[in-house]
């Protein structure tokens, strides 16, 4: 696999902000997507989950019941509205795991009969688990209309790297409120149980697509290693990013090459992902200037009126030589509301006052950890520390 599937699912955390939307009882129908792409170990992830949030709800005859429905080409495992808990849980675990094709439209329409098959003047809901297109949208996006006209209020749950999640909030009674997004959740479920309810908001949070653009300014002397190190750190970040025609955009500006030394903003995950673990590293230079130069030029080409950054990866080694040139084109990014990071290979190519003085800095180890910030509008750190610099500050002495 290109890469692993992202673990889900948090269904309480989602839930909580479920019941306090409908106030009292509810009758709920999880549509879990039981595809191919998601794998044995993290279907069953899902189903743990899905029986973990039983202990915690409010389940009852006269209270919230609770149906699951497993969807792939077809309707797979099912449990109808229950109120019995340990028959709840067992029904769940036995689930089987039908890997095949991704039919949404069926498991939206499974879930609308269990919940209109018996009337009870309760808020009828569904939660729509979708790791990626549905196989046919037309078809699935009449059901949840249809479902809508019902009276059954949907939500959406998306997980995956490359799922768009433009289908998914289009699925939900209210738009982008009752869509969202997955990440981090080994860590999430794990910290979920000593989070206040009030705190469900610093989990969940609105996300915005970005243009991006690595720029990798390496000189020859850093040898094939390092070289690896960089290029296995963007395919990570990559992964990490939520890439589709109407999500983030990422493009690649190489200062040694044997390929073309340049990738265009790309919408397609596996061929920007592709595209990057086929890059070679060579004796032909371009300088630092010229790198980020190329990389800005890329992100004002864009038609799109959303927030751009340039990640610049370096040894350091061309900057000193083209200091001012080199900070010129800081300057334009900046004039232009281009986000500017640069990141240090490691600590044996220490970050220097020059890629401070251009840019919010910080080592490459902390890359990962922090690209999401970008799409979440959030604080970079570095392991929970603010970065070695900022802009027009000389790098922290620790």
């Amino acid at each position: 696999m290109i890469r692993l599937a992202r673990v889900f699912c948090m269904f309480s955390a989602l839930v909580v902000q479920i019941v306090r939307t409908t106030q009292g009882p509810i009758d709920l129908v999880f549509v879990l997507d039981g595809s191919s792409d998601i794998g044995d170990f993290n279907f069953k992830l899902s189903i743990q989950a899905a029986s973990g949030y039983l202990e915690d709800a409010n389940i009852g005859p006269n209270r919230t019941r609770v149906g699951v429905v497993v969807y792939s080409t077809e309707v797979g495992d099912y449990v109808p509205l229950m109120s019995d808990i340990p028959v709840l849980k067992s029904s769940i675990m036995n689930f089987k795991y039908p890997a095949m094709t991704r039919a949404t439209d069926v498991g939206i329409r499974k879930a609308v009969d269990i919940l209109t098959k018996e009337k009870r003047n309760v808020s009828r809901v569904m939660v729509i688990v979708l790791s990626g297109k549905s196989d046919n949208r037309t078809k699935t996006k009449l059901e949840s209309e249809l479902a809508q006209a019902k009276g059954i209020d949907i939500w959406g749950l998306g997980v995956f790297p490359y799922l768009s999640m433009t289908e998914l909030v289009n699925l939900t009674t209210n738009g982008a409120k009752q869509a969202f997004e997955i990440e981090n959740i080994r860590d999430f479920f794990g910290a979920f149980s000593n989070l206040p309810a009030g705190e469900i908001n610093s989990i969940y949070t609105y996300r915005e697509p970005v243009d991006l653009v690595f720029a990798i300014d390496v000189s020859f002397e850093i040898g094939e290693e390092n070289f690896k190190l960089i290029q296995s750190n963007v395919l990570k970040c990559l992964g990490l990013l939520f890439i589709g025609p109407l999500d983030t955009h990422v493009g690649v500006v190489l200062s040694t090459s044997v390929s073309s030394p340049s990738i265009q903003l790309q919408s397609d995950y596996e061929t920007i992902y592709s595209s990057v673990s086929s890059i070679k590293l060579s004796d032909r230079v371009v300088t630092t200037d010229k790198v980020l130069g190329t990389a800005v030029n890329s992100l004002l080409a864009t038609q799109r009126k959303l927030f751009k950054a340039v990640i610049l990866i370096t040894d350091g080694h061309y900057i000193n030589k083209y200091r001012n040139e080199t900070h010129d084109e800081a300057i334009r990014a900046k004039d232009n509301n281009i986000t500017l990071w640069g990141v240090s290979i490691d600590c044996t190519f220490p970050l220097t006052e020059d890629l401070c003085r251009i840019s919010e800095a910080f080592y490459l180890k902390d890359l990962t950890s922090n690209i999401q910030t970008l799409e979440y509008s959030d604080t970079v750190t570095t392991n929970g520390i603010n970065p070695v610099c900022v802009w027009g500050e000389g790098p922290r002495v620790d």
